[in-house]
């Protein structure tokens, strides 16, 4: 789909992907593919936080903090 919205996604001020590495459902694959796939259709590299953490896909809560940290950085630093 990364390639249907390309253009949505280039607008985009951040994309924040994180994944545990033992993910019960195998999303760090898709993690990163999507990856991948949003470097393919030109989203620029200081758009995308992408981390692997070790961990699985439960008892992750301590991850938002520093993820709507960013987020709100990347919203609020508008020129």
């Amino acid at each position: 789909m990364a390639t249907t919205h390309a253009d949505a996604l280039r607008s985009q001020r951040g994309i924040w992907i994180d994944v545990g590495t033992r993910d019960e459902w195998f999303l760090d694959l898709g993690a990163l593919a999507f990856r991948d796939a949003l470097t393919e259709v030109g989203v620029a590299d200081d758009i995308v936080h992408f981390e692997l953490f070790e961990g699985g896909h439960h008892a992750v809560e301590y991850r938002m903090p520093p993820a709507l940290a960013w987020l709100a950085h990347r919203i609020a630093d508008r020129p």
